[in-house]
């Protein structure tokens, strides 16, 4: 997570020993539980976990072959330890699968990045993931990137290319996950499969992949509920995603060529958090639609969303003002307001929804070099601005 809590130095020493043997033995609980899990599979399932393990193996040297794994060393610590967390939350939790193998399947995952400028992910049979570099970078916080991974743990986790192989026998097994990969990647040029064009028309029009990625966004934001990471993550990464494809048409959109990210998509994800009473609290997993400050001249910190700047504080309080105004303009934008909801009282009161955001004052006009009053107008105009944005940014249902 990006925020996390320290603990203060009086309490060093034997408590930190207690927390971290009460560490290990969360994670040998864990282990035991895992063990027992694979104890108590049938014959019969173990025989699907097995084969799809065996085929995603055979299938990564295909992959690796194809693409070129990236050598940045923060890049794959990243994946692999955010990787590593919801795998354990997939490995023991049952979760509602609406398309695929509703068994719980206790795979070993793999997480491995791809060294390419794409925003890009997909997932083998067996738990095979691969991450680009791309992606990467574009996620902006550890909740987006962990929803991502999440999707794809839950194509694995439902074994969607078994699921596949079962419901259409126009497919041969051996060609499907190349297929998954063609799909979910973008590429059609992998060696050895003349008839993939044809093939991927044949399973893209039998309707599966728009169950499959339901299913999978489904199935992701259930790992994430029961992780540290903010739910949120998966769908600010989808909406920021669409406003990059609306607005900048340079992007290479890799997975999302196939499987673009849309308004259906984007209302399903919220009616789910709707439905488990998880707020739409976007700023919690997105720098995108978080009022962040920065420091200027003088000791003075603006606020800024989404690159404009709303607000400089000025004076000697102000860091303590500009970031008590950080919260409460953070709550009100995660509403996503009206423009209708703000509005000034007193010459030099901010209001949101009838609720004092910050206040202007004269330090802050000097520092400006206007009026109070006018200071005050301009930054409500900025914010009004930047609700106009937002809500071409957002889909949240209403």
């Amino acid at each position: 997570m990006f925020t996390q809590l320290a603990l203060g130095l009086s309490l060093m020493g034997s408590a930190s020993v207690t927390h971290e043997h009460s560490k290990a033995e969360a994670l040998a609980e864990l282990a035991w539980q895992e063990v027992e899990q694979q104890a108590k599979l049938d014959p019969r399932h173990q025989a699907d976990i097995d084969a799809d393990t065996k085929l995603g193996k055979d299938y990564t040297e295909q992959v690796e072959k194809e693409f070129k794994l990236s050598q940045n060393a923060a890049y794959i610590e990243r994946v692999q330890r955010i990787g590593a967390e919801i795998a354990a939350i997939a490995r023991k939790n049952q979760v509602s699968v609406t398309w695929g193998d509703k068994r719980l399947n206790p795979f070993d995952y793999t997480f491995k990045v791809v060294e390419d400028k794409d925003i890009n992910a997909f997932s083998l049979p067996g738990g095979y993931i691969y991450v680009y570099e791309g992606l990467i970078q574009f996620a902006e916080t550890d909740d987006e990137l962990a929803g991502v991974l999440a999707h794809e743990v839950a194509h694995a986790s439902f074994r969607h290319v078994a699921t596949l192989q079962r419901e259409s026998a126009k497919l041969q097994s051996l060609t499907l996950p190349l297929i998954l990969i063609s799909i979910f990647s973008g590429s059609q040029t992998l060696s050895g499969v003349g008839t993939l064009a044809s093939l991927i028309g044949i399973a893209k029009g039998s309707g599966w992949s728009v169950a499959a990625e339901e299913a999978a966004d489904y199935g992701g934001l259930q790992y994430m509920l029961y992780s540290e990471y903010q739910p949120v993550g998966i769908l600010t990464f989808i909406e920021r995603l669409a406003k990059e494809q609306r607005f900048m048409d340079r992007i290479d959109m890799g997975i999302f060529r196939t499987h673009p990210p849309s308004r259906e998509r984007a209302e399903r994800l919220v009616r789910h958090l709707g439905e488990r009473n998880i707020p739409l609290r976007r700023s919690m997993a997105s720098l995108a639609y978080r009022v962040v400050l920065r420091d200027a001249e003088d000791g003075q910190v603006a606020a800024v969303f989404d690159r404009r700047k709303l607000i400089t504080f000025a004076g000697p309080d102000a860091r303590r003002r500009a970031e008590e105004a950080a919260l409460k303009l953070n709550e009100f934008f995660d509403q996503v307001p009206d423009l209708f909801d703000v509005s000034v009282r007193s010459g030099n009161i901010v209001v949101g929804r009838r609720q004092e955001l910050f206040r202007v004052r004269e330090e802050d006009a000097k520092a400006a070099k206007v009026s109070t009053e006018e200071l005050t107008q301009q930054a409500s105009a900025a914010i009004k601005r930047s609700l106009y944005l937002l809500a071409y940014r957002v889909w949240d249902g209403r």
